[in-house]
């Protein structure tokens, strides 16, 4: 993101409001999670007293929620068969492209019982 879009709180929700009013997937910026990341630590390593460090841990807490139910709303949406995947991000594909293996897995452990041929997960 540059400068003078840097994440913060407000941003963030505003990108979870937008996607979650709209049924396809929005486009997003593509170092998004790096750049929450990047807010995350510099917000913990700040070191406050008091009412400071109360309200920076609630900063962090609604960031990670947010984090959270943004990433948990697009992966949602991906699995959808109308959805494009064509905007998500590389994290959010990483995390799809497991779904496929285990998908794959399930196929081949299926049709060997299926098939009379059990499959060995010993050979593995």
């Amino acid at each position: 993101m540059s400068e003078q879009n840097k994440i913060n709180i407000n941003s963030l929700n505003a990108l979870i409001l937008q996607e979650a009013e709209t049924d396809p997937i929005q486009e997003i910026d593509s170092d998004l999670y790096n750049s929450i990341s990047e807010l995350i630590k510099s917000l913990k390593s700040e070191e406050y007293d008091g009412i400071k460090a109360k309200i920076n841990q609630v900063m962090i807490k609604m960031i990670t929620d947010t984090t959270s139910a943004l990433l948990k709303l697009r992966l949602e949406k991906a699995v959808l068969e109308k959805s494009n995947s064509s905007v998500l991000l590389d994290e959010e594909k990483y995390i799809l492209d497991s779904r496929k293996e285990m998908a794959e897995r399930k196929d081949t452990i299926l049709s060997g019982i299926l098939n009379g041929k059990p499959y060995s997960l010993d050979n593995q």
